[in-house]
């Protein structure tokens, strides 16, 4: 955490309100989201137990598993959360523009789920249905192995620093507000929600002691909490089971009734409070380069679409050692783009990372803007020089490169100097992109004497790594004959497996 991280956090608990720690929302929130909030049930590794979802607040389905042991009532809960995922995944493959390569659907999909948990059991969910059957003595819908390949791959676009397919709302709320909890206690919807908008009447105090209480405010999910599992839900699937075993129509379908009036009273709550956290995040203006990473989100979510429709195998289970470097790879780029980014849009991102000595602004004190440099192929060009005056801690060697907020788009620069000065710093850099064609810089492309100017370090392009093919890596990364990859133990051989007991 950040200076000025640590300074809002400790304000918003001084205030008893949250923070503002950015001026925009750097996240892109759709018209028409897909909201899901999926429940598990205790003790059973990934077994579903419920799930509502819809695209409107008066919208909404409710699923309910009324015995989540038995292997065809969880397949038949899959089949009909799949089919309402896949029919929001398939309205959202429909417009299609351009030709060839360059062909992108125009807009995808978002899917938001309470928290970070609601993350993993989409993924449980995903991988215990991708690799299902259609055919056989554990025959599934089509629908399930489908729904299960679509959900592990909006999964591992949730790991990728500024996509905007799945996300769990928390992590939009937490980008945008300081709280006085700390980043655990922020993965509670309600307590996060008690800071950030607390009911009309009702002190932060109120609402937070209101959302930590089980009975007032139901946890978001996955799981639900233990008292209810205790006091209710185990009871009622009890019930359930008997009137199942007698066989009697009418207790069965009491029991069931029953069942999803109780699941629900629980789910509800987080269903009204999901709403108004977008309807509070609506307002936050979109980050300019957003756009752009929707751009990205439509070539990713293109490519995935015609693999399916190509015939593609299901994900692995695990990655092999050069699929993990290389995803591992470009799980790095995509935050260091994000977090510039972010601090090229936003001036409070801006100041956070100036505070770290990431970043710098100050005062031109100095300038070359008629520089010419001679270059290795003996071309003359400009490269003019301005020296910033600043008092910001800095962290920055010579030799980054740098961008700026405060100049056109385009322009580049690179540090050739850092020497302090009394209580500040003075920062030469080099203007080396930006400045037009012709042999002298444009009008206001070239920083002037007393501007204030702000730069950040260019990630920049780099070039993909090379990794090595599969037949040629070391005898430590690579799979034996005898043991093949996807034969492997998952760190979760419970989820694997569900479906296959009876």
């Amino acid at each position: 955490m950040s200076m000025l991280s640590a300074l809002a956090h400790a304000e918003a608990m001084e205030t008893m309100a949250a923070v503002p720690l950015t001026a925009f929302r750097h996240y892109r929130l759709s018209d028409r989201p897909l909201v899901i909030i999926p429940l598990t049930m205790a003790g059973e590794a990934g077994a579903p137990l419920a799930a509502m979802l819809g695209t409107a607040k008066r919208d909404m389905t409710l699923l309910v598993v009324p015995q989540p042991r038995n292997r065809d009532q969880r397949f038949a809960f899959a089949a009909d959360l799949g089919r309402i995922v896949m029919d929001y995944i398939n309205s959202h493959r429909q417009d299609r523009r351009g030709e060839g390569e360059r062909s992108r659907y125009t807009d995808v999909p978002q899917i938001l789920v309470p928290n970070h948990g609601g993350v993993k059991a989409l993924a449980d969910l995903g991988r215990m249905c991708r690799f299902r059957s259609t055919s056989g003595p554990y025959a599934v819908p089509d629908v399930v192995p489908e729904v299960g390949m679509w959900l592990t791959f909006l999964v591992d676009t949730a790991e990728m620093a500024g996509t905007s397919m799945l996300l769990p709302l928390t992590a939009m709320l937490t980008e945008h507000w300081a709280t006085g909890q700390s980043t655990l206690e922020d993965q509670n919807l309600a307590s996060l929600m008690a800071w950030i908008a607390p009911p009309a009447g009702v002190s932060v105090q109120q609402a937070l002691d209101e959302a930590e209480n089980p009975d007032v405010c139901p946890p978001a999910g996955p799981a639900t909490s233990p008292e209810f599992d205790n006091r209710d839900l185990a009871p009622a699937i009890k019930r359930f089971d008997t009137a199942h075993a007698l066989g009697d129509p009418h207790a069965l379908a009491a029991a069931q009734r029953e069942l999803t009036d109780l699941i629900a009273e629980q789910i509800k709550p987080t269903w009204r409070m999901i709403w108004a956290a977008i309807s509070l995040l609506r307002p936050v203006p979109e980050a300019p380069q957003t756009t752009q990473r929707l751009d990205r989100d439509c070539r990713l979510f293109t490519n995935y679409s015609d693999y399916r429709d190509a015939g593609g195998l299901p994900q692995r289970k695990r990655d092999t050692a050069v699929g993990a470097a290389r995803r591992l790879s470009q799980l790095e780029r995509a935050l260091a783009d994000f977090e510039a980014d972010m601090a090229f849009d936003d001036p409070f991102v801006l100041a956070d990372r100036r505070s770290g000595g990431e970043a710098f602004a100050g005062t031109v004190v100095e300038t070359e803007p008629n520089r010419i440099a001679i270059t290795a192929k003996n071309r003359r060009v400009p490269r003019p020089r301005a020296t910033v005056r600043t008092s910001d801690p800095l962290r920055l060697a010579p030799g980054t490169k740098l961008v700026s907020p405060s100049m056109p788009a385009g322009h580049k620069a690179v540090i050739v100097s850092v020497l302090p000065e009394d209580d500040a710093t003075l920062v030469t850099v080099e203007v080396t992109a930006g400045m037009g064609r012709a042999r002298t810089p444009r009008p206001d492309t070239v920083p002037a004497l007393d501007q204030h100017i702000a730069y950040l370090p260019d990630p920049g392009w780099r070039p993909k790594p090379n990794f090595p093919d599969s037949d040629r890596t070391p005898w430590t990364h690579s799979v034996t004959p005898d043991r093949p990859d996807d034969s492997g133990v998952p760190e979760d051989a419970a989820a694997e497996e569900w479906g296959h007991e009876n």
